[in-house]
């Protein structure tokens, strides 16, 4: 016996021995090993991957240590270079500095620690160029203030400084381009001018001497076209401006003084326009979406699209790259980000009871007649049963008080980050398999079966739409299965019995704010009592003597959700939201805008808007600084009933052209009837008249024609040749006194057919 007691315990403390060498194998394994995951714990980081580099050359074989100290080492970069994005981005530059050189201590060849010490070298000179934007804009140097800081945007985007800064340029500015003309003259000087019916050539050579700028004219300019054009105290370029709008004109910087005047064709403007390309990288826009915007918008001559580096290649004008820089900037934006805190709760409660006594239920016997060979008990015969041949009873009772409860709680707490009008599934429980029989027909039927998987459990998806003012509307849909049944076909093939609980909702809450979804209830109440017939119905003798079978099952989820805003859109300022375009015809096109004028100082018409004759006037200029001198177009109100006509001069043939007919400085109640005599073997009037040659013209504020009207004419001679268009016999009555009123005659318009 005691040789037997001394076997068991050596094998005893064999057994304790073999576990403590293991144990000791698992735990410590390498003593550098071991020190270095407590150094890296502790925050010493060079010191624990020093300790790990030396236990993987002292057991190169183990595989264990070569993992651990590889996941350890990444985990270690990755703190790192997370804490030195957050120094630079939070502005703390010789920290993040720092903390990127540790990280090339450790690893000289990680790429991401030298791009972040190029970005703070780069962020450094940003911020010295964002110092010198602000003196220049102290200084009210919008200009170079502005072109500083595009530049550092298109390095840039994201530069917090730099976009503050050109919120409070554009706050400065009415629109992208600059409007002066930067020319080293006196093009500031406030003048007075007076032309009426001038050569343009004329014109310009009073501002040229008078402001000190060379004009150069395109071969396609007529100099010797008429212009009428009075203001009192502007500047040499608002007169210009005005001018170049009224023929037609444009313009092109040559130097500090010196201006090429051209037609504003589209010939012209491809000949003189200067065009500029520019590369825009897209980072979170879709490139197409964003050139399909650029070209309805801006109309923009050029563009290529490089889908793979998501950006695209624009040639136009200045002012259009400068429009398309800001839809750019306004489009361009991370799309919003939320992220789900979810808790779901899954609860669940079993409670059975057996309780009661289980008596005999059945009573069993046989009868076999008088010619039973067996005779029946004398116990049973005295009662008459002679042909009784058995009887049997159970003979056991039995008594249940059995209880059993059970309690299930399945709680998920998921975080997932997610896209705005993204859609997130959560799905916590099963994949539960079930087969599908397939007969091959034959000789020999073979069966097969393939196997079908279903998510069970609870399945959640979640699509958020974050708003500007940080609100979340969610559109939330739960989903909670479970498998209550299999059926089996004859075939062999099961089916679920797959019971299901559905909740969808669109609820809109505040940021951080957590939203319960309960009452998702499953409560099975069964019942099942037995006992002896009669006895149950009888108050007070059922519970004693029947079973009862009593099986509560209650279920419920509870789905909590708070919703956390990552990152949201920017709401744009009433500068960025409404800003200068344009002309329709041209993207970022100077606007006609002048800085001073009083009252009747202003007045321009095109050629052919009067006589000088009306009167008494020749053409004439003038640069006064008085400011006393009358206005002659404005002071016409109140002078003689005037009447103009506008024909063109030249007119091609079988060409239709328009003459224009205006009565100007006339009373209000004054109308006018005139005559209008034109060569009807020359010249179709197309207003459906006779071709007498004449017309017959009512004008006054209470005539439907009003005090002007226009005529259609066409050429109808099949020579060139020159034509003569008057106006005789014009009366004009005062509808308030009756009196006739003399009224001015304009020359006669001379026509050139060719």
């Amino acid at each position: 016996m005691r040789s037997w007691n001394t076997i068991v315990l050596i094998i005893l403390s064999i057994s304790i021995a073999g576990c403590a060498i293991n144990n000791r194998t698992f735990d410590t394994r390498n003593t550098a090993f071991d020190d270095g995951k407590k150094l890296i714990t502790q925050g010493q980081f060079e010191s624990g991957l020093t300790k790990l580099e030396q236990a993987r050359r002292e057991e190169p074989e183990n595989k264990e240590i070569q993992a651990v100290s590889i996941r350890l080492y990444e985990e270690v970069i990755g703190k790192l270079q997370f804490d030195a994005e957050n120094l630079r981005l939070s502005g703390d530059l010789e920290r993040a500095e720092q903390a990127f050189q540790r990280i090339l201590n450790l690893y000289p060849f990680n790429e991401r620690a030298k791009e972040g010490i190029e970005q703070i070298a780069l962020e450094r000179r940003h911020i010295a160029a964002i110092d010198t934007a602000r003196a220049l804009l102290a200084r009210n140097d919008t200009l170079g203030a502005e072109t500083m800081i595009r530049a550092i945007l298109q390095e840039n985007p994201q530069q917090l400084h730099a976009r503050q800064l050109i919120a409070e340029i554009n706050s400065r500015l009415s629109r992208p381009e600059v409007t002066d003309l930067a020319l080293e003259s006196s093009f500031k000087k406030s003048v007075s001018m007076e032309f009426k019916d001038a050569d343009l050539r004329s014109v310009f050579e009073i501002m040229s001497r008078t402001a000190g700028i060379n004009f150069v004219f395109d071969k396609d300019i007529r100099q010797d076209s008429k212009i009428s054009i009075f203001v009192r105290d502007n500047t040499i370029e608002d007169i210009l401006k005005l001018i170049l709008t009224t023929n037609q004109l444009a313009y092109k910087v040559l130097n500090n003084n010196s201006l090429l005047i051209y037609p504003n064709t589209p010939a012209k403007l491809k000949d003189y326009q200067e065009l500029v390309v520019r590369s825009f990288q897209i980072a979170h826009t879709d490139v197409k979406q964003m050139v399909a915007m650029v070209r309805g918008i801006v109309k923009a001559k050029d563009i290529y699209v490089n889908e793979q580096l998501n950006l695209f290649i624009m040639r136009d004008t200045l002012e259009a790259i400068r429009l398309t820089e800001r839809l750019v900037s306004l489009n361009d934006y991370a799309e919003p980000e939320v992220m789900l805190e979810v808790l779901i709760l899954d609860i669940t409660r079993n409670n059975k009871f057996i309780v009661g006594p289980n008596f005999p239920q059945s009573l069993q016997f046989s009868w076999a007649g008088a010619a039973a060979v067996a005779p029946a008990p004398a116990l049973i015969s005295s009662f008459g049963f002679d042909g009784l041949k058995s009887f049997g009873m159970t003979r056991q009772a039995q008594i249940d008080f059995l209880q059993n409860f059970s309690s299930g709680d399945i709680l998920a707490n998921p975080r997932i980050r997610v896209n705005n009008r993204e859609k997130a599934k959560i799905h916590v429980g099963t994949k539960e398999p079930f087969f599908t029989a397939n007969v091959q027909a034959g000789v020999s039927a073979v069966v097969t079966s393939t196997p079908t998987f279903i998510d069970l459990g609870v399945k959640l998806d979640v699509e958020p739409r974050i708003g500007l003012n940080d609100d979340i509307t969610l559109k939330v849909t739960l989903e909670v299965s479970s498998l209550l049944d299999t059926i089996q076909s004859p075939q062999g093939a099961t089916a679920p019995r797959v019971g299901t609980r559905n909740a969808e909702t669109l609820l809109t809450i505040k940021d951080g704010e957590t939203q319960i979804i309960a009452g998702l209830l499953d409560n099975r109440d069964r019942k099942s009592v037995t006992g002896l017939a009669g006895l149950l119905n009888i108050p007070g003798l059922d519970r004693l003597t029947s079973n009862q079978n009593i099986d509560r099952t209650k279920n419920e989820v509870v789905l909590l959700i708070t919703p956390r805003i990552i990152r949201n859109l920017a709401r744009p300022s009433n500068l960025e939201n409404e800003y200068h375009f344009g002309t329709a015809s041209e993207a970022g096109k100077l606007p006609v805008k002048i800085h001073k004028t009083a009252a009747q100082s202003l007045a321009i018409a095109p050629a052919g808007s009067g006589s000088a004759a009306a009167r008494g006037l020749d053409a004439f200029a003038a640069t006064r600084e008085e400011s006393d001198i009358p206005n002659p177009f404005a002071a016409a109100a109140t002078m003689t009933p005037t009447l103009t006509m506008q024909a063109p001069t030249t007119v091609g043939l079988d060409k239709e052209f328009s003459v224009n007919v205006r009565l100007v400085g006339a009373k209000p109640m004054v109308n006018t009837e005139l005559q209008l005599n034109y060569e009807s073997s020359v010249l179709e009037a197309l207003d459906g008249g006779d071709k007498s040659g004449t017309r017959t013209i009512r004008l006054g504020r209470d005539q439907t024609t009003g005090l002007a009207t226009q005529i259609r004419f066409k050429v109808i001679a099949a020579n060139p040749g020159i034509t003569e268009i008057n106006i005789q016999n014009a009366t004009a009555e005062d509808l308030e006194t009756g009196e006739s009123i003399d009224v001015m005659l304009p020359a006669t318009a001379t026509v050139n057919f060719k």
